[in-house]
């Protein structure tokens, strides 16, 4: 290998690198904290958006296909509906909240049957407060 394959070789190597430790550090996120990219839920929001909001838990069910959970939060003086899909920590959410607990809970807006709700993407953006 000639030296300028060998430079060329370990500018991709510390590109490779630089690129996974910015993902590491930016996009994970597993430790329940909100992430400084969620803005507050407000009427505002519009689908697609990364929000986050307090309140507390008026009801828990799971669908009837799918076994999806969804939860109504009293949020800020509105009931919110709150999307957890199967494969995105239903079962944990579910076993960590019940009716009036306070939580917080981060997610995207998204709309179904014409109504906003607020879809979770793992099992940590549900917290207890």
């Amino acid at each position: 290998m000639e030296k300028e394959e060998k430079i060329v070789a370990v500018l991709f190597a510390m590109a490779i690198l630089s690129l996974g430790v910015a993902y590491v550090t930016f996009f994970q996120s597993d430790d329940g904290s909100i992430s400084n990219d969620a803005l507050q839920l407000t009427e505002r929001s519009a689908i697609g958006d990364f929000v986050y909001l307090e309140g507390t838990i008026l009801n828990k069910k799971f669908t009837f296909t799918g076994d999806h959970l969804l939860l109504s939060v009293d949020y800020d003086e509105n009931i919110v509906k709150v999307f957890i899909p199967n494969n995105k920590g239903a079962e944990y959410v579910d076993s960590i909240v019940n009716e009036n607990d306070i939580v917080r809970i981060q997610g995207i807006v998204d709309e179904y049957q014409d109504e906003l709700e607020v879809v979770v993407h793992k099992k940590n953006d549900v917290t207890l407060l």
